[in-house]
Formats: structure tokens, sequence, C-alpha cells
């Protein structure tokens, strides 16, 4: 099983003020969609080398708010995938989903189709910082949401946290945990806020009417957050991300950091493949797709695919997302593949570096020297440390 692959549904009841996600609020335009983006799987199958039936390892619906589609979309873009690429009781099948729309949701009969993991956009359980964020659901709406998922026979439930907002304590955090670690899910994702171009809250700082937190502050907040879930067991295997046990670590976004091949569909959704130049030798492209769902529609419509740009990467690039990727997580860097990267140059390079932060309680070796971990305190430094590593490329 080695196929990832990544749905974008562009579609929200309301844009959150936080998000830069690609997505429309005109939901009438769903069934066109539904109809384009099984046109897209059809047509990406006839020019993909795919794997045996049966051999797709992972599938997410991300957003925009995929907890918008209902049984009859979710099941026609379902088997679209099992008819290109194969769907097993193996394939992890991920389906992002607002607490705030799951009201008319026959999730069991979701759950008959193949989904076995729920990530919920829960990101607060302060009313205040709901409405600061601009989201349409209440704490008791996620409560019931969690209630509901496992209702219907799904149980592998991860929470998102969203943390750092203006005002908040570590005491306040830490109710926050303790209010999603009350729901037992299997994972949680905990995201410092940041502030993206484009976003309301983008706007709202460049007027005046919103201050981030101060950056040592964040990192007192990360620090808390880190420590008082590993004290509890939990599995911190990426920056933001914490799994119950190794074992249920979300495989798909581990294949991300991994630097796994994944394809995407859907508007503005982007796909990494590993080809064969003409020389013989591997090419690794990333390619995306027009990030408009009427020109989306339209392209497919008309029977093209509709790309939007396309790029090789470089040997310094891919050097570059190695270190940015596996810096990120509990895996570390791998040093035979950084040799290998590096032409048996990754050692020369990079060892009085991993050596210094490593005396420094930043890193440490693992594995008989096999890999090279950031500690808590690295990730705390992870932005610096990364262009550390770069700067010698």
């Amino acid at each position: 099983m080695s196929e990832h692959l990544y749905i974008h549904v562009p579609f929200c009841i309301k844009k959150c003020r936080y998000c830069d996600f690609y997505s429309k609020t005109d939901l009438s335009l769903i069934p066109d969609y539904v109809t384009a983006l099984v046109r897209e799987i059809r047509l990406r199958s006839r020019t993909s080398v795919l794997h045996p039936k049966g051999s797709a390892a992972t599938v997410y619906f991300g957003g925009g708010t995929p907890s918008l589609l209902g049984p009859r979309h979710l099941g026609a873009i379902l088997q679209a995938l099992d008819n290109a690429f194969g769907l097993c009781r193996q394939t992890e099948i991920t389906f992002e989903a607002n607490p705030g729309t799951l009201g008319d949701i026959p999730l069991k009969e979701c759950h008959g189709m193949g989904v076995n993991r729920v990530s919920l956009g829960m990101q607060s359980f302060d009313p205040a910082q709901l409405s600061l964020l601009g989201r349409i659901h209440s704490a008791d709406d996620a409560i019931h949401a969690v209630e509901k998922v496992r209702a219907a026979g799904i149980e592998n439930i991860s929470l998102d946290l969203i943390y750092g907002l203006p005002g908040q304590t570590g005491d306040h955090l830490i109710r926050e945990i303790d209010a999603a670690l009350d729901l037992t899910p299997a994972h949680l994702s905990c995201y410092m806020l940041t502030l993206e171009p484009g976003t309301a809250l983008h706007a709202m700082h460049e007027q005046g009417q919103f201050s981030p937190m101060a950056q040592p502050d964040q990192v007192d907040l990360f620090r808390a957050v880190a420590k008082y879930l590993s004290a509890r067991g939990w599995d911190h295997y990426e920056v933001s991300n914490f799994a119950k046990h190794p074992a249920l670590r979300s495989r798909h976004n581990s294949a991300y950091w991994q630097m796994v091949p994944y394809h995407g569909f859907g508007p503005a959704a982007h796909s990494y493949a590993v080809k064969s130049d003409t020389d013989g030798s591997a090419a690794y492209k990333r390619f995306w797709n027009v990030p408009d769902l009427n020109g989306y529609i339209r392209a497919l419509k008309s029977g093209n695919l509709p790309a939007s740009g396309s790029e090789t990467l470089t040997l310094e690039q891919r050097q570059m997302e190695y270190l940015m990727v596996g810096l990120r997580t509990a895996m570390g860097l791998d040093i035979r593949t950084g040799q290998d990267l590096w032409q048996n140059r990754f050692l020369t390079v990079f060892q009085s570096l991993m050596e210094h932060l490593e005396n420094n309680g930043l890193a440490r070796f693992q594995d008989s020297g096999k890999r090279f971990v950031l500690s808590l305190e690295g990730f705390l430094r992870l932005d610096s440390i990364i262009a550390s590593f770069v700067e010698r490329i």
C-alpha cells in the first residue's frame, strides 16, 4: 500500500478569520464540484501509472469543510477513488469536520462507506476565543460532535486546538487541554495561531484591531502543551501533533513529513510525484490545480485537467525540504537518507552543527547514530535551527 490521496473540499458555511485555505461559501456549487472531481480522478487515473487495486494507503478529505458533503456525494467520490486506486479496510480514510455542520449527517452511513478517522476542528472550548476565531460552533456543539462520531462506530478521533490567542495564559491553556482529554480522543493537533496574509485576522491586525501574542509568551505556551501531554504519555511525534499511541499517528500527514509522493484532487490541491526523466534518472515534481472553483469546474466539463502550474525540484530544493520536514518530527533526520542526498557529504557538512546542538541540549543522536532528533528545547528554536542547517547547503 503506497498511494496517498488528498481531496480538497472547497466549501465553508462561513470563512474563519484565521484560515487562508481556498474555500467558497456558495454551497449550491457542491453537485457541480463533485461531478468535476470524479472526472478529475478518472482523467488522472488514465494518465498516471497506478499501483495494483487495493494499494491506497490513505485518503484525506480536507478543506474547507468536508462535512458539508452528504453521503451521496461522499459515496460517489470514494467509488471513483476505489475504481482508480483501490481502497481496502486498511486504508486510512480521514474526514475533516466542523462541529457546527454534523447535525444532519448520517455518520454511520459514512463509516459504512469506509470513513474510519474523523478530524474535528474544535479549536477552543472558550466562547470568547471561538468568537474571535470566527467559528460557527459552540463548545457544546463540539462535545456533542465527538459523541455523535463515536456513536457512529468511529473511534479514531482527532481534535484540533488553536492556542496563542491574546491574553491566554498557561493555566487557561491547560484547562483547554484537559477538556479535550476528557473526550478521550486518539489524536490531538495543537496549533499556534499564526497571522496569514489575506485572512480577516491579518486585516484586523493591520487596522490596529487585533494584536497577536508576543513571541516569548507563545514559546512558553508551546512548552507547557508539550510537557503536559508528554507527562501523560502522549506521543509528541511532530511539532504540533500528538498521538495517544504511536499506532494512532496520522498516517496521511506522516507521509507528507516523510516526503512520500501523493496525489491531490480538487481546486487548489497540490501533488508530489517521482517520475523518470528523459535520461532515465528520477525527477521530483510538484504540480497543482487552479485555485478557482468555477475555473476548475469549467476545465473538467470540457474534458481538460485543471492544472495551474508545476515545477521540477532541484537537488538543493529537495535537500532544503528534507531538512525542513525532518527536523519537525520525532523521527528527525535519517543520516543514511542525508548521505544519499548529499552524495556522502552529509556528515562532512553538518557533523559539527549537530554536535553543537547536542552539546547544548537541543538535539540528540538516536538508534546508534542513525538518526538526529531535536529535543523539546530544540523544537522551541525550530526556525533558527532549520536556518542554521539551510545556510550550509
